[in-house]
């Protein structure tokens, strides 16, 4: 493993950590204040900030892929919008292992496009994905699923399809700007939003602005500008698992912030949802090892 492998990696374990501690922070900030009004001041906050830091860059991207970052980020605001509108409604712990669906999703939306095959590890990941959602939704002896479980299910398909997209921008590119655009749409579509339905325009409490600060700066700009970079260096599969840890580090904030109580069937649901979205990326690991060290026996060399 090369040092910048491990950076990369370590970069995204260090985001998906500070991603699963937004979770009981945005459903405090929105329990009394409006979703997209949050989302307009969390994502001005974040394209400043990256703005500062990459506005000469800009100029240098070719139009097409600007174009690519604004969709991206598009894809990226939808999977903020349905999350944090799913959080007014269901415990950030559970929130956090719904959205991490996205793990099994990027190989599966890889296949789609031509990137990759499905396989019987796939399927099996889609079996355990739904035993743990049922595990998960089970409780009192009832199936217990609500709107917001729904609107997060579809933030987890935005955000697979987000990280697919960052995994095809271009390597030769500097990946500073495409952070940048994804910051500057979500911006763009949260102020819309947050003008035709949070009109009149609410005053902003302390509490929520100090939510705002902290997703708009950690949980979003500097996410974005280490994602883009560290899918560089990294394979896309590889930075999926490495992100799907989120739910646990979510779950963990839940627990700690909010007293979240997670019944046993649902620590079961949750331990199964969390290999599934491993399974995929853990299997195409695995199955290059095998190859990498198959190769030395085809020149004459021993492998281990």
């Amino acid at each position: 493993m090369t040092k910048k492998l491990m950076l990369a990696d370590g970069s995204m374990l260090m985001i998906a950590i500070i991603w699963g501690a937004t979770f009981p922070m945005v459903k405090g900030a929105v329990e009394n204040f409006p979703v997209f009004s949050f989302l307009a001041v969390r994502f001005a906050i974040a394209s400043v900030a990256l703005l500062v830091l990459t506005w000469r860059s800009l100029r240098t991207i070719p139009r097409k892929w600007v174009v690519w970052g604004l969709v991206t980020g598009l894809m990226n605001f939808a999977g903020f919008a349905l999350q944090t509108s799913g959080l007014q409604s269901i415990a950030p712990g559970r929130a956090a292992f719904i959205t991490g669906l996205y793990g099994a999703l990027v190989p599966l939306m890889l296949a789609f496009i031509g990137r990759g095959k499905i396989t019987r590890v796939m399927w099996a990941a889609i079996a355990l994905s739904v035993t743990g959602l049922m595990f998960l939704f089970w409780r009192d002896l009832t199936f217990s699923f609500s709107p917001g479980d729904g609107l997060v299910m579809l933030s987890a398909v935005a955000f697979a399809a987000q990280i697919v997209m960052v995994g095809l921008f271009p390597r030769e590119l500097d990946p500073k700007p495409m952070a940048t655009l994804q910051a500057l749409a979500c911006f763009g579509a949260a102020a819309v939003f947050a003008l035709v339905t949070d009109r009149p325009l609410p005053a902003l409490p302390a509490d929520t602005l100090g939510a705002a600060l902290f997703t708009g700066i950690l949980a979003t700009a500097l996410a974005l500008a280490v994602q883009t970079w560290a899918q560089r260096h990294t394979p896309t599969t590889h930075a999926a698992l490495i992100l799907c840890t989120e739910p646990v580090w979510g779950a963990i904030a839940g627990v700690t912030m909010f007293g979240e109580v997670f019944t046993p069937l649902a620590v079961i649901g949750c331990a199964l949802m969390l290999l599934s979205m491993a399974a995929p990326d853990l299997a195409g690991i695995l199955r290059s090892l095998r190859l990498r060290r198959a190769e030395p026996a085809n020149i004459g060399v021993p492998a281990r």
